[in-house]
C-alpha cells in the first residue's frame, strides 16, 4: 500500500477547493458583466433618489451610509448588521438587469433611484438604479 505524502495532500486539497470554488461560480450563475445603463424617464414617477456610501454589499444587497465606513465598519459590517443612519438596498424585481452589485466597491459613493424607504428595523428599499458617483480603481 502507498504511503500518501503531504506534497500529495496539498494537492488534494487544492483541487478540492478549486473544485468547490468552480461549482459556486456555475450554480450561482455569476457573471462579471458592466452594469447596464437605462433611461431615467423609465422609472416610475413615484421614484426617490438618495445618495450615500456602500458599506456593505451581500450577494443580493447592499447597505448605504450617510458616511464612509471605516476599518471597523468594513471588516465587521457584514457580520454585525445595520448601523444608524444605515439603509439596506436590494434589487426591485422589474430592474434586476439594471443593476450589478458585484462592480460596487465599499466606501463608494453612490447615488441610488428606489422605490419608497420601508419604515421597518433595518430601514430597506429596492432599487431601479444604482449610478457611481466616485469611480475607484
Amino acid at each position: 500500500m502507498a504511503k500518501i505524502t503531504p506534497f500529495q495532500t496539498k494537492q488534494q486539497w487544492f483541487l478540492a477547493c478549486s473544485l468547490v470554488l468552480a461549482t459556486f461560480f456555475l450554480m450561482n450563475k455569476i457573471t462579471f458583466q458592466k452594469q447596464v445603463a437605462i433611461d431615467l424617464g423609465e422609472l416610475p414617477e413615484h421614484h426617490m433618489v438618495m445618495e450615500g456610501y456602500v458599506v456593505s454589499k451581500h450577494l443580493h444587497s447592499i447597505w448605504l451610509s450617510e458616511e464612509p465606513g471605516g476599518f471597523k465598519e468594513i471588516v465587521f459590517g457584514p457580520f454585525q448588521g445595520h448601523g444608524a443612519n444605515q439603509i439596506k438596498v436590494s434589487k426591485n424585481k422589474n430592474y434586476k438587469n439594471a443593476i450589478n452589485f458585484r462592480q460596487l466597491k465599499l466606501n463608494q459613493k453612490v447615488r441610488v433611484y428606489c422605490d419608497y424607504v420601508r419604515e421597518s428595523n433595518p430601514p430597506k428599499t429596492e432599487a431601479y438604479y444604482i449610478e457611481i458617483l466616485d469611480h475607484k480603481e
